[in-house]
């Protein structure tokens, strides 16, 4: 479940923009807070509605050189394609979120399936209320709509759960742990799991190494997943109670087989991976010299044929999704 802010405008041209992004210049149709709705010519008034010709800055700075303040945010709303959640379903549900925590404010909104394993809201929310007051959406406030937009979905029987990104302050509760441990703890974890599942544990993400672990003074758990996991927890015979330092060299090119639609491969396509450093600070022994390329090729023929058998799972998925899902082609279909 993701509900995040993807950005704003500062002028009135920056928000008739995200309205023109959120219809895809007026191929789609678009909704107000009132249930509303735009298409093709009609979307000229959707961006009336959300400007306010005589006070909504021109330009992106003041007289004195000073940005403007935003005059909108944009909201995406997102649930797992697992929940197949139909599109009049979503954007009922996003819009009855919105007005019951922000019942003086307008927005349209706009329903995305351009991307088959990421339907999507798009929302442009006027900042300000009817009385002139801002009301600038904080990462509380994000909780509280991800909290409200889930339990919208669930009054209409889809199963769905509003987890929560915690990230940024989990690492600083991991830092503050560190920094107040005995010198014996810095930067020693305990291992709570490790495993090989789909990232964060959503069946509609692909598979991933992870390790979960915790600080030993305070018990701060956190969950790190990456592709080079698997190598390294080998390597170290990483098992739950272990005791293991973990840090992030930084990030490295990985060449990995670009194969065509019949799963030939026809060179090489870059991505980039984290690299670790992990030591089990129970075994010794073992060559733990770090290697100074900056990058590597997945050149093996296992790379190869696990290459080959995620297109033909993604292909199958793909197919299974186009047979099963009513094609959209303009428009929302209510």
């Amino acid at each position: 479940m993701v509900v995040k802010i993807s950005g704003g405008a500062v002028t009135r041209q920056g928000i008739k923009n995200s309205i023109d992004y959120m219809s895809r210049e007026s191929q789609l149709s678009v909704m107000n807070e009132s249930g509303q709705v735009w298409q093709g010519e009609e979307i000229k008034e959707a961006k009336e509605h959300m400007v306010d010709a005589a006070n909504d800055a021109q330009h992106v700075h003041d007289d004195k050189g000073r940005e403007n303040k935003k005059i909108t945010q944009n909201i995406v709303f997102s649930p797992p394609v697992s929940a197949k959640v139909k599109p009049e379903g979503l954007l009922d549900s996003v819009r009855k979120t919105l007005n019951k925590k922000y019942p003086n404010n307008r927005f349209v909104l706009g329903y995305h399936e351009d991307k088959k394993e990421h339907p999507h809201v798009h929302v442009v929310f006027r900042i300000k209320d009817t009385d002139g007051k801002r009301t600038d959406i904080k990462k509380k406030d994000l909780r509280e709509i991800r909290t409200g937009f889930c339990n919208e979905l669930i009054l209409k029987g889809y199963d769905v759960k509003a987890t929560h990104k915690q990230t940024q302050g989990l690492n600083q509760s991991i830092k503050d742990a560190h920094a107040s441990a005995p010198k014996r703890q810095k930067g020693v974890y305990e291992v709570v799991d490790v495993g090989y599942d789909h990232y964060q544990h959503d069946k509609s993400k692909p598979k991933q190494h992870f390790l979960k672990l915790k600080t030993l003074n305070k018990g701060v758990e956190k969950t790190y997943w990456g592709a080079g996991f698997g190598d390294l927890v080998q390597r170290e015979s990483v098992k739950k109670g272990d005791l293991v330092k973990l840090k992030k060299l930084g990030q490295k090119e990985v060449k990995i087989p670009a194969l065509d639609k019949n799963g030939i491969q026809q060179g090489w396509k870059t991505a980039h991976r984290n690299d670790w450093q992990l030591q089990n600070l129970g075994v010794k022994g073992i060559d733990r010299k770090l290697s100074n390329d900056k990058s590597f090729k997945l050149d093996d023929i296992s790379s190869i044929q696990k290459q080959q058998q995620q297109m033909k799972k993604f292909n199958l998925v793909k197919q299974n999704m186009l047979q099963s899902q009513q094609k959209i082609k303009v428009g929302i279909k209510f």
